[in-house]
């Protein structure tokens, strides 16, 4: 599988939590972008040659998104070659059930559950394989585009966060520092790259990032 020639926008962000054994040091994440809709995710297959039209696409895919949930309530995972698996779990009160409990019948299920998990498990077989560390490999070009840093401000009496972003290569040159990050494997391509000033319009999302400057993040 050849990677994708449009990258993965990449941001790098400080771990500014002092109870955090990563406190003070840097960490990447992925650039928020806006999400595709199910007409745009459509409309995308479309575009990549499908036979089929965008209104029979997504009327197919309506009704994945429908049967999809009634199947995973009944308890019953479903395989979607070559993607994965969906499968259910539910999540219980942290603080269990004590045998006293089960043999007096004082507790109930639906408050026992409080939650059931939609979970998803990437295909792995050899030649169809989506797991974390093959999907980067196979599919992923990683570009970094941004170095992000959260504010909050009180606006109205309402606490707001909003995301500073500066270039890579301009807060990189700033600390003193070469602007191209090292790779192991030079020779392999397809790996990090630079991403200078890609205009700032993404932001982070593991950790609350996202927004350009001055914009507030919703997360």
């Amino acid at each position: 599988m050849a990677k994708n020639t449009i990258a993965m926008e990449v941001n790098l962000r400080k771990n500014e939590n002092q109870q955090n054994a990563g406190y003070g040091k840097y960490y990447l994440e992925v650039a928020r972008k806006p999400t595709l809709s199910l007409k745009g995710f459509a409309q995308h297959m479309v575009d990549h040659g499908s036979i089929y039209s965008r209104d029979v696409i997504e009327g197919v895919l309506k009704k994945i998104t429908q049967c999809l949930p009634e199947l995973i309530a009944q308890g019953i995972p479903v395989q979607l070659e070559p993607l994965g698996t969906f499968s259910p779990s539910v999540k219980n009160k942290k603080e269990g059930l004590t045998l006293t409990q089960l043999k007096t019948g004082a507790w109930d299920i639906n408050t026992q559950v409080e939650g059931v998990h939609f979970n998803f498990l990437p295909y792995s077989v050899a030649d169809e394989n989506l797991t974390s560390r093959k999907f980067k490999e196979e599919w992923c070009t990683l570009q970094l585009t941004d170095v992000v840093k959260s504010r909050k401000e009180t606006i109205n009496g309402k606490v707001k966060r909003f995301v500073e972003k500066t270039p890579w290569e301009t807060w990189i040159h700033d600390q003193g520092g070469s602007s191209a990050p090292a790779s192991p494997n030079p020779s392999e391509g397809g790996g990090t790259s630079t991403g200078g000033n890609t205009g700032g319009n993404t932001g982070g999302n593991n950790g609350g990032g996202g927004g350009d400057e001055g914009e507030p993040d919703e997360n």
